[in-house]
């Protein structure tokens, strides 16, 4: 692995263990094993590192959530194991942190949780959609404005209608499907 690979690893590790307050130049460096000077050479800023960082973590996020959810058979079936998989992914990767809560990164960095790169991380994992449901291309970014917003509130808060995966994808075809509907009569 080369050093800049080594640098964006530990940032990715920094940012899981301590957000954006604890991912410093300093704790980067120490982690992968390189100076300071070091990680400046491959990052002019630290702004500049994490934000690297959190693009490479969300293009693999995106890659695993879109595996995921292509094993679906329906389009329906498709949204619904995305937005699980998104939610497994914001639970299990604490690094993702800045990237569904802003207010715990900074504010240098841009980060909206319906920013533009967030809503090209939602078309990203759902243009497969479209091969289930070619109809659904003019409502696209609708659509990802609206799983980015459930699937922040799913991740943020527990019920007994999201305790599991199975009642979890139940709820989701009973509310969020219906709400995702191509509209008829246009």
């Amino acid at each position: 692995m080369d050093a800049r690979e080594r640098i964006l690893e530990a940032a990715v590790e920094c940012l899981g263990r301590g957000g954006y307050a604890g991912t410093t130049i300093t704790a980067v460096a120490r982690l992968a094993g390189l100076s300071r000077p070091s990680v400046y050479a491959h990052f002019g800023t630290r702004e500049q590192l994490v934000s690297q960082a959190l693009r490479q973590e969300a293009g693999e996020v995106v890659e695993r959530v879109t595996a995921q959810a292509r094993r679906a058979s329906t389009a329906a079936d498709f949204v619904v194991e995305a937005t699980i998989a998104v939610r497994a992914e914001f639970r299990s990767r604490p690094a993702l942190a800045p990237l569904a809560f802003p207010e715990r990164s900074s504010p240098s960095l841009g980060h909206e949780a319906i920013g533009p790169e967030a809503m090209a991380m939602a078309r990203a994992v759902l243009t497969p959609l479209l091969e289930y449901e070619p109809s659904l291309a003019e409502e696209i970014d609708e659509i990802a404005e609206t799983l980015i917003r459930w699937t922040l509130s799913l991740a943020m808060f527990e019920s007994d209608l999201s305790a599991s995966d199975e009642r979890l994808r139940a709820y989701l075809h009973r509310r969020l499907v219906p709400a995702l509907a191509p509209r008829a009569g246009r």
